[in-house]
């Protein structure tokens, strides 16, 4: 079994992760009611620092309460940063090498009118949609530079800059932004917000080895989406998104998590399933075409699904179809230089010490059954229904409740 790539140390910035599977933020809706992890969030990142994933980034941690997508979402603040040094501390404890990175996030219109308030960057045509003013949109910048310094104190090694998956910040940079002042209509505009917000972060953090990346949606699938060319074009575009994931380098960011579509609207973008397992081929291009452009390190989305090749891709030959066969196909051709792993991360926290060791047959892989998700839809906490017997259990009365 040729592990050759992804058993490979890689430099980023001036830390080292010690392979290339990365873990990714996986929301799993646990914390207290003021946004603090629970015992059930320590364990689930506990076992993931077991399972030595080379970059095990924190899912979405949201920088205010005032507008959020969870109920129960784990929330960077400092009121919540001793809470947040204990994971740190704890993953730490458990495995060292393993780099720690906070998505720091706004949910903007995805935010949960049940228990917060819906805004959006731009006019959606729902009334009950709060446009942000020039000043909430200064003063949610300064929030995520605050979360930045909060994230460094607590001894986490970087944060992921979430513009993806249709939150706040991934909805300033499509097309579809038409409003009228300097934070909407041109491409210019359209990425000022970032371009302000990551220049304050950088100087807040200082110029160590604090690392600071971005996670963005290459294609989201709407009209007017980000990799569109225009607000009301549907077509892929990514003419703009491949001119932003240039600009994140040059603004001396540290790395570029790239996904797609917003799991809300356009899931089978964003994770293939058997109705669409070619989605992963798209996904593995998107990436390639951002690897093209930056020398920076570059994250992959779409693996989960591949499994160990029992999976609906086209592909007769299974050894050709799993996921070990296009890891090492694709870091080796250099389309990639990391891999992500979301759904596989809940179906087996020690899914990257399993494949590294070569036990391929010990590894629960993810079945792409979505119960996980439902889960999530409906304000639960999150985790494996198939293989893990309390969230088999939390599924029941989920189901059993609807009815």
């Amino acid at each position: 079994m040729d592990l050759e790539m992804l058993s490979s140390p890689i430099k980023i910035k001036k830390r080292v992760a010690p392979n290339r599977i990365v873990n990714q933020p996986m929301e799993c809706n646990d914390g207290d009611a003021s946004g603090n992890p629970t015992e059930l969030t320590l364990k689930r990142y506990r076992n993931l620092a077991e399972g030595v994933a080379g970059i095990i980034i924190v899912e979405s941690l949201t920088i205010t309460y005032k507008s959020r997508a969870r109920k129960n979402q784990l929330k960077i603040s400092e009121e919540n940063a001793k809470g947040l040094e204990r994971l740190v501390k704890e993953t730490k404890g458990i495995n060292p090498e393993s780099l720690i990175f906070f998505q720091i996030n706004h949910s903007g219109g995805l935010s949960n009118s049940a228990f917060s308030e819906v805004v959006s960057f731009y006019p959606t045509g729902d009334q009950s949609v709060s446009v942000l003013t020039d000043k909430e949109i200064e003063e949610i910048g300064e929030k995520f530079v605050k979360a930045s310094v909060i994230a460094k104190e607590v001894g986490a090694d970087g944060i992921d800059f979430k513009h993806c998956h249709g939150y706040l910040c991934g909805e300033m940079l499509r097309p579809a932004n038409t409003r009228g002042d300097h934070f909407g209509g041109s491409f210019e505009n359209r990425t000022r917000f970032f371009r302000k917000t990551t220049e304050k972060i950088k100087r807040a953090v200082g110029e160590d080895d604090f690392i600071i990346g971005v996670r963005f949606s290459i294609y989201e699938g709407i009209p007017g989406g980000f990799g569109t060319s225009g607000p009301q074009e549907v077509m892929e575009n990514i003419t703009e998104p491949l001119a932003f994931a240039k600009m994140v380098e040059e603004m001396g960011m540290d790395y570029i998590n790239v996904s797609a579509g917003i799991p809300a609207i356009t899931p089978e973008i964003v994770r293939p399933t058997k109705n669409y397992p070619e989605g992963v081929y798209r996904h593995f291009g998107w990436a390639k075409a951002v690897k093209e452009l930056v020398k920076i390190p570059v994250i992959g989305s779409g693996y989960s699904y591949l499994r160990d090749g029992k999976n609906d891709l086209k592909e007769p030959d299974p050894s050709k179809k799993s996921f070990l066969y296009w890891a090492e196909k694709n870091l080796k051709e250099g389309n990639v230089d990391l891999v992500g792993i979301g759904r596989q991360s809940l179906a087996d926290p020690f899914f990257a010490k399993k494949i590294l060791s070569g036990n391929m047959d010990q590894i629960n892989f993810c079945t792409a059954c979505g119960s996980c998700s439902v889960l999530l839809g409906s304000q639960r906490e999150v985790g494996c229904t198939v293989y893990d017997k309390y969230y088999k259990k939390v599924l029941r009365q989920t189901i059993k409740s609807k009815f």
